[in-house]
């Protein structure tokens, strides 16, 4: 009976994962947005913080160094958010991921939405470890809808759309039964946090860990993921990619979530980043949106498994890493 139900659960709205770095925009939004965080601050990656001899690391074991705002999510940096998070505070961090919607079901005209209420942190119950770790995805639960529904609203100049499946319903012989309007439901971030936000993440798809995702010709914008699955240590990983196009005026955006790649080196995002940009490739022209930028030949050949060719992946393959981590080592 317990196979049977999994086949008709939808993922996307009925499971609840911890979604990783997806959330330091979140997180950098809710500072600017209070002012305890400004742009010109700067912050310095020494690869972990120490809370009480327990020590959350970076992806950079060793530090990225000094890290700006900007640079903190191009890199992806652990470190230089946990300091974020000290500066924003818990009070500030609960209230802005209510205002987000988590921990709220999003009201998306499909069954099986999980109540994620119980999955997050209250105020009086967070510490500085909790803070620091929900700051970049970790120790908290989410479902993908209320993620995508809350990341627009920080692109689309700040406000939080109802998720809808359809636009509209049609008898056999076309005629229009009913149309769904999209609907405003309140303002998480200001026009200009928002402005900033996506500024940050085309940087992130330009030059950081997404350039994978990047599809040629296109502005973009958008935010890797990996997060660490329970029991810690054992090698299992949820990765994703959230992105968006064009960049000044977003019309698609994309969540690619991979649980647990079919690989022994799971903790990469670029198994979601080559899925995210194959299936851009395609919507994009298909929805009429013309390319705005310059072609460079960016990820030109790389098919869905970031293999240059179509045979089966192997394990290695030139998705391992971003093609910007590649370049820094040569």
């Amino acid at each position: 009976m317990d196979a049977l139900n999994e086949i008709w659960q939808n993922f996307c709205v009925s499971s609840t994962y911890e979604p990783g770095s997806v959330q330091k925009p979140f997180t950098v939004a809710c500072g600017l947005e209070t002012g305890t965080i400004k742009d010109k601050m700067t912050f310095d990656c020494d690869g972990y913080e120490d809370f009480n001899g327990q020590k959350v690391r970076c992806v950079a074991r060793y530090g990225h160094g000094i890290e700006t705002v900007r640079k903190t999510l191009m890199d992806s940096c652990n470190d230089a958010i946990m300091q974020m998070s000290y500066k924003i505070g818990k009070n500030h961090f609960t209230e802005y991921q209510s205002i987000y919607g988590f921990g709220q079901k999003t009201g998306i005209d499909l069954p099986g939405e999980a109540n994620t209420a119980s999955l997050m942190y209250q105020v009086e119950d967070m510490k500085p470890i909790d803070l620091a770790t929900n700051a970049f995805g970790q120790n908290y639960n989410c479902t993908m809808v209320q993620m995508v529904s809350g990341f627009a609203s920080l692109i689309n100049g700040g406000t939080y759309y109802q998720p809808h499946l359809v636009t509209k319903i049609t008898d056999s012989t076309g005629n229009t039964i009913s149309t769904v309007e999209p609907k405003a439901v309140k303002q998480t971030i200001s026009q200009s946090t928002s402005d900033k936000i996506r500024d940050y993440l085309q940087s992130v798809v330009k030059e950081g860990t997404g350039n994978t995702a990047k599809v040629d010709g296109y502005s973009m914008g958008g935010k890797t993921g990996t997060a660490q699955k329970f029991p810690r240590g054992n090698g299992k990983y949820l990765v994703s990619f959230m992105g968006f196009a064009p960049y000044d005026n977003p019309q698609v955006l994309i969540y690619v979530v991979v649980n647990e790649p079919n690989v022994a080196d799971q903790p990469h995002s670029v198994f979601a980043q080559n899925i995210a940009r194959e299936i851009l490739e395609e919507v994009l022209p298909y929805m009429n949106i013309y390319p705005d930028e310059k072609k460079t030949g960016v990820n030109k050949g790389y098919d869905v498994t970031g293999s240059k060719d179509s045979s089966q992946y192997t394990g290695k393959h030139n998705g391992t890493k971003s093609r910007n981590e590649k370049k820094k080592k040569k």
